[in-house]
């Protein structure tokens, strides 16, 4: 029995490899596994639960909780509406990660909170043993499309000497103004780093927002590693069934779409087909549902155009980058009105662009895709000081760029079916540094852009 058990799941490893081009080796932990229950010492630190952290599920009555616990030991949910109260519970699946984490903790549990009253706060503690973590709360996703949603959004956040921005982004979900956080790839600098304790440090450090709001995100080119994406799909949860590649929600008056700019810089065709098909079906059905979510905003890690003194993609010329050969025509054709992408250390605000052609300088009823860069969170690749310099603007598409010292965050507010608010934090002082309003009221494909 034991034999035919460990067959299937292996079965089931090759059918997801053939699907989404992934190796095995990090999808095996992403399997549900069944683990002996060992005897529980309250004081064994192995059983307490860390790395807590929420994200959205596949629609707004559903939260998915995960955490990390070093021993193999079985965990559950409890919570309520009330402090102290925990009258639901559900146990947790559990998987074993070890690929390019043999010192981090092994242990992924996620557990499917179900039946949420839209709005409602909830109280709740992880358990795991006799090992009980501190009280938490979250507020269940409103699905009604009046609701005015306000997101955290950024890129580029890392650990050692990195996160400038960490304690305003807590600052801002223990206010309770963010809806939830949208990480754009490159987490920790990196999460498989010392053998991943780096990554563990990483994502109790993130605590304090993700146990409040949903913490959602994109894979980066930092989360590659071997090909697999161990650490990046094993340590978090989004919805759909991609191995957190792609997926999409609705909030507000908008639809999101989160895709996965690495699939063009790892050598797998498989993946580059299948996002592509899935993208083209979800924005498809998103112009279908355009008279109820009108926005249709797109986020991933490497932007198509950029002004920055390197040589990454985003700065090659017409028809040599990889991204924007891959994305530009479906987004333009399909009429998503803002991508939002990091890679660069830097911010950069960019007119409506398509095919390297400005199609006007007015962010009133855009005739083409706005981008906006903000990978200036703080990584760590310079020991600290983790800046990409904008010497010039590389093409008449630039706006705003900004890179000398000043870290920061963007803040989304999607106000109703017309109105859009981005502006750019400084970590330091809060402070403003660009804002826009973006409006359209002629949502839908754009029209063909002569050269």
């Amino acid at each position: 029995a034991t034999q035919r058990r460990v067959s299937g799941r292996l079965g089931f490893c090759a059918k997801m490899q053939r699907r989404l081009g992934l190796k095995i080796v990090a999808l095996v932990g992403l399997l549900s596994v069944a683990c002996a229950v060992p005897t529980v010492d309250i004081n064994d630190p192995s059983t307490i639960p860390e790395q807590i952290h929420l994200s959205w599920g596949e629609d707004a009555s559903v939260m998915v909780l995960t955490w990390a616990t070093e021993a193999n030991i079985t965990g559950e949910v409890r919570w309520g509406s009330s402090s102290g109260q925990y009258t639901m519970k559900q146990a947790a699946s559990t998987s074993f990660f070890s690929h390019n984490n043999a010192k981090g903790r092994h242990n992924i549990h996620r557990a499917v909170m179900t039946g949420l009253n839209q709005t409602q706060k909830y109280f709740y503690v992880v358990a795991c043993g006799a090992s009980v973590s501190d009280e938490f709360f979250f507020t269940a996703r409103n699905d009604d499309p009046s609701f005015v949603p306000q997101l955290l959004i950024y890129g580029d956040m890392g650990k050692h000497g990195g996160a400038p921005s960490l304690q305003k982004l807590i600052e801002k979900a223990e206010s309770g103004w963010a809806t939830a956080a949208i990480h754009m790839g490159d987490y920790a600098y990196d999460l498989r780093d010392d053998d991943g304790v780096n990554g563990d440090q990483f994502m109790n450090r993130i605590q304090p927002i993700a146990t409040k709001i949903p913490y959602m995100g994109c894979p980066g080119n930092h989360e590659i590693e071997d090909g697999t994406f161990s650490n990046y799909v094993n340590r978090f949860t989004m919805p759909g069934n991609t191995s957190n590649m792609w997926y999409s929600f609705n909030l507000g008056r908008a639809h999101f779409i989160a895709y996965s700019s690495e699939v063009y810089f790892t050598q797998n065709e498989w993946t580059v087909d299948a996002q592509m098909e899935w993208l083209l079906d979800d924005l498809k059905a998103a112009n279908a549902n355009r008279a109820e979510r009108p926005w249709i905003i797109a986020f991933g890690h490497r932007p198509m155009y950029c002004s920055n003194a390197d040589h990454d993609d985003c700065t090659e010329g017409p028809g040599k980058s990889k991204v924007r050969a891959g994305l530009e025509e479906l987004f333009f054709s399909q009429g998503v009105d803002l991508i939002l992408e990091a890679h660069e250390h830097s911010y950069e605000r960019l007119y409506p662009v398509y095919n390297m052609t400005v199609t006007g300088t007015s962010y009133a009823n855009p005739t083409a895709p706005v981008h906006i860069i903000s990978g200036a969170a703080g990584c760590n690749e310079a020991s600290g000081m983790c800046l990409n310099p904008i010497l010039r603007k590389q093409g008449p598409w630039s706006a705003k760029r900004d890179w000398f010292f000043h870290y920061g965050f963007g803040q989304l507010t999607v106000h109703n079916s017309t109105h859009i608010y981005w502006e750019q934090l400084l970590d330091t002082s809060g402070l403003t540094l660009d804002s826009l309003w973006l409006t359209q009221d002629k949502h839908g494909p754009f029209p063909a852009v002569v050269a």
